[in-house]
């Protein structure tokens, strides 16, 4: 049957990547299995009872697809380590410049141009084996949603991330990548991508590749590489693996230790980040199972929002003074909204929105510096201390003003989204029956991104509701004291 002889040629793959991954150093726990279930997809699974701290993978250097901007022969022996923990095989000049040209901010395109050298090369690369095993289609990356589902997600500031990667790639294609001709590497000429043309589509799957699977071995601001077999592990923040050097096993070896004990069956996952949901659905293209504490969701610091906030709240005719008193002034400028007006609401009951919105709430109702300092002028220098959800030296009238206006332009950013909490539930049960009766893989994708993009969007606004819902308690505290 056309399964078994899918099942037959994906057992083949595997055992051809198998080879090459070992004849290249690389070790697998002889408990550990790669496999492939319908609802998480590729995984890494124990086959038996393994101990906390036993080794799961080593990966050599050899086996990291990372690149170098640095030239082998102007790196100093005092830079040795560092320069062989950047680099992964000579990256060729052509590719150095086109690297060059992409923001720091996108380094998964960066080491995705990388990727697309390699996968030109073909048989050529020592990274073939791995190459034919990455996937041709990326499900769940906003990158490549249609555009009923980009409008689902019904949150501006994801939107503007999907809009502004979409744009640089095709810039970017049409561009760098299309004006790009062949370097002298010493006395070898390189002929970019080997020959084969690269277009928007290509560096979009070499993008979602790396932006899905790398990770930042090397420290922050170093290449990233792409980890063949770690990569295959999925997240979970109760992770039962961990990823560290690999002391003694040579220049830039890394390795995958189990951090808890792991039954036969458990699978083994790796902790992707103290991350929101903003990144793991942008770069990973999944939404975490469960509440994500590290979800947040943003809002702008905006003088006039807060009035239309203060209208809602029934304090329109309440002394405002809108930061036009010079000491207001000052110390809203040493909050830095103006700079950075973006403030985050959390899902930390102590404290749920930004210290500094709830501090410039409290100075633009204050009626000057002395109610900061109970007489003094020295805590009113540091108006960031003011912004603690159970703390507040302003009197209980202009506190409970405070909270109230805050917890109004909370409601105000939920009246934003074009549905309720209690819509996105009943659409997310209706996808879900939609989906369990699609067998077509273009209608089922379809239909899972919109039920990626409600169930994204229905956090968002969780997380607002439960922000609303401390700042409340806390107001009921305030008003019977």
């Amino acid at each position: 049957s056309a399964s078994d002889q899918e099942s037959a040629l994906q057992n083949a793959m595997l055992s051809s990547f198998q080879r090459w991954f070992e004849a290249y150093g690389g070790k697998l726990h002889s408990g550990i299995s790669m496999v492939q279930t319908p609802s998480i997809g590729w995984g890494l699974t124990a086959s038996r009872d393994v101990d906390v701290g036993e080794r799961l993978i080593l990966l050599p250097r050899v086996l990291q697809m990372t690149y170098s901007l640095q030239d082998r022969e102007s790196t100093s022996s005092s830079d040795q380590t560092t320069a062989e923990l950047d680099r992964g095989p000579d990256t060729p000049l052509y590719l150095k410049g086109l690297i060059a040209k992409v923001p720091d901010e996108l380094w998964s395109v960066r080491l995705g141009l990388a990727l697309l050298h390699e996968r030109a090369l073909g048989g050529k690369s020592p990274f073939f084996q791995y190459i034919s095993l990455l996937p041709a289609m990326h499900r769940g990356l906003p990158l490549f949603f249609g555009p009923e589902a980009v409008d689902a997600l019904q949150y501006l500031p994801l939107v503007v991330q999907v809009k502004r990667r979409s744009r640089f790639l095709i810039d970017f294609s049409s561009g760098p990548l299309k004006d790009v001709t062949a370097g002298k590497d010493g006395e070898t000429e390189t002929v970019p991508f080997d020959g084969y043309s690269v277009g928007a589509d290509a560096l979009g799957w070499a993008f979602a590749c790396a932006s899905s699977r790398a990770f930042r071995v090397a420290g922050e601001g170093k290449p990233a590489a792409m980890l063949p077999l770690i990569d295959v592990a999925n997240h979970s923040f109760e992770a039962s693996a961990e990823v560290r050097a690999a002391v003694g096993e040579g220049p830039g070896a890394i390795e995958m230790v189990a951090s808890r004990p792991l039954r036969a069956g458990d699978e083994v996952t790796l902790n992707y980040g103290n991350l929101s949901n903003d990144h793991f659905l942008l770069d990973y293209g999944f939404v975490p199972q469960g509440i994500n504490k590290q979800d947040t969701a943003s809002l702008r610091w905006d003088v006039g929002y807060l009035e239309a906030a203060r209208e809602v709240a029934g304090l329109a005719q309440v002394p405002f003074a809108a930061g036009t008193e010079p000491w207001q002034s000052a110390m809203l400028s040493q909050l830095g909204l103006d700079e950075d007006p973006e403030v985050l609401v959390t899902r930390d009951e102590r404290q749920p929105v930004d210290a500094r919105l709830l501090a410039g709430i409290r100075v633009l109702y204050a009626s000057g510096p002395e109610d900061f300092s109970g007489g003094g002028s020295g805590e009113a220098s540091q108006p960031l201390r003011h912004g603690a959800l159970l703390e507040s030296t302003l009197d209980r009238t202009k506190e409970a003003y405070a909270l109230r206006t805050a917890q109004a332009a909370l409601a105000l950013a939920l009246g934003n989204f074009p549905t309720t909490l209690k819509e996105d539930e009943t659409k997310l049960e209706e996808l879900t029956a939609e989906l369990a009766k699609l067998s077509g893989v273009g209608d089922a994708l379809e239909k899972e991104n919109l039920a990626l993009a409600v169930k994204f969007r229905k956090g968002k606004k969780e997380v607002i509701s439960r922000a609303m819902k401390a700042i409340d308690e806390r107001l009921r505290v305030v008003l019977a004291s």
